[in-house]
C-alpha cells in the first residue's frame, strides 16, 4: 500500500487560520443581517414570530449565541495567522461546541419537523430561514468540525451544551402549556402529548451533542497525528542532534516575533523532536533553554558571546 505524503504542519494549520477566519466572519455577518431583517419585519409576514417575537424563537437564539461564539474565536483565529502559530483556548473550544450544537439543532429540526408544516423550501431556502435554518448552522458545524479541531471534547462537555437547550425547552414548555402566552410554534403537542415531544427532544438533543462531539473528534485524531508525523518523520526536521532542530524550529518562529510579545515556547513540538532524536536522556528543561537562548539570539535581545 502507497504510504500517504507527509504533510507540513504549518500548511495545515494556515488553512484552519485562513478558514476559520472567513466562516466566522461570515456567520456573525449572515446573523447580523438576518435577525435585523426578522426584527424589522422587512419581508411584512405580519406573524407573531415576526420584529420582538423573533427573539422567542430558538432558532434565533441559538444563531445568534453560535455568531458571539465566532466573534470570540476570530481573534485568536487573526492572531494565528499572524503569527503562524495555532492556538485556541480550550474554553473557546466548549464555547463552539455549545453554539454549534445550537444551530445543528435547529437545522435538525427545521429540515425534518418544522418542514412538514411549513414545506422544505419555506422553511430551509426562504427568507431569513436561509440564513438561520440552513448556511449559518451549515457554516458553523464544518467550523467547529473540521477547523476548531485542536481541542478533544470529552463527554462530560456534553452536559454543558445541554444547558442553553434545557434552559429553553423549560421556559417554552411554561409559556406554550403552563402560562399560555405563547403560540405552540415548533408543533410540540401536535403530533403526540407535549410531555413526550419533551422526552423526544431531550433524546434527540443529547444525539445531536454525541454526534457533533464524534465528528470534531475524528478530525481531532487525524490533524493531531498528521503534525505529529510531521515533526518526527519531516525531512525538515533531519539533523543530526535535536539541538540542531531545535535550532532550525527557533529559525522558522523567530521571524513572527513581535516588539512587545511574550516569548511562547512550544513545548508540544520540543518534545516530539525529543522523541525523534531519542534524547530522552537530555532533561527536556535543558531543550527549553536551548530553544530560548536560540530564539533570544535570533530576535537581537541576546548576543551570541553572552
Amino acid at each position: 500500500m502507497k504510504e500517504k505524503p507527509i504533510v507540513n504542519a504549518r500548511r495545515i494549520n494556515k488553512m484552519r487560520f485562513i478558514s476559520g477566519i472567513i466562516i466566522c466572519s461570515l456567520v456573525i455577518v449572515l446573523t447580523f443581517v438576518a435577525v435585523a431583517l426578522s426584527l424589522t419585519d422587512f419581508f411584512k409576514t405580519g406573524s407573531s414570530e415576526a420584529g420582538m417575537g423573533t427573539l422567542k424563537m430558538f432558532t434565533t437564539l441559538s444563531n445568534i449565541a453560535a455568531a458571539f461564539s465566532a466573534a470570540m474565536c476570530l481573534p485568536f483565529q487573526i492572531d494565528g495567522l499572524r503569527r503562524d502559530r495555532y492556538r485556541l483556548p480550550s474554553w473557546i473550544v466548549v464555547v463552539m461546541y455549545v453554539g454549534t450544537v445550537g444551530v445543528f439543532l435547529t437545522f435538525f429540526s427545521a429540515i425534518t419537523i418544522i418542514s412538514i408544516y411549513q414545506g422544505f423550501v419555506k422553511t430551509m431556502l426562504s427568507k431569513s430561514g436561509l440564513f438561520l435554518h440552513t448556511i449559518n448552522p451549515i457554516l458553523i458545524t464544518v467550523l467547529f468540525v473540521l477547523t476548531i479541531s485542536n481541542t478533544r471534547i470529552k463527554f462530560s462537555y456534553s452536559f454543558i451544551s445541554m444547558i442553553p437547550i434545557v434552559i429553553y425547552m423549560i421556559v417554552y414548555f411554561i409559556m406554550v402549556f403552563v402560562a399560555k402566552v405563547w403560540k405552540d410554534h415548533y408543533h410540540t403537542n401536535s403530533v403526540m402529548p407535549w410531555p413526550l415531544s419533551l422526552l423526544l427532544m431531550m433524546s434527540i438533543s443529547f444525539g445531536v451533542t454525541q454526534l457533533i462531539r464524534l465528528l470534531h473528534n475524528l478530525t481531532n485524531k487525524h490533524v493531531t497525528k498528521s503534525i505529529e508525523k510531521y515533526y518526527m518523520e519531516s525531512p525538515d526536521f533531519e539533523f543530526n542532534r535535536v539541538s540542531d532542530a531545535i535550532a532550525h524550529l527557533v529559525e522558522i518562529e523567530s521571524k513572527f516575533y513581535y516588539e512587545g510579545d511574550d516569548i511562547y515556547i512550544p513545548v508540544d513540538i520540543i518534545h516530539l523532536l525529543s522523541e525523534r532524536y531519542k534524547a530522552k536522556k537530555v532533561p527536556i528543561d535543558i531543550l527549553y533553554d536551548v530553544y530560548l537562548e536560540k530564539y533570544l539570539i535570533d530576535i537581537g535581545k541576546k548576543s551570541v558571546n553572552q
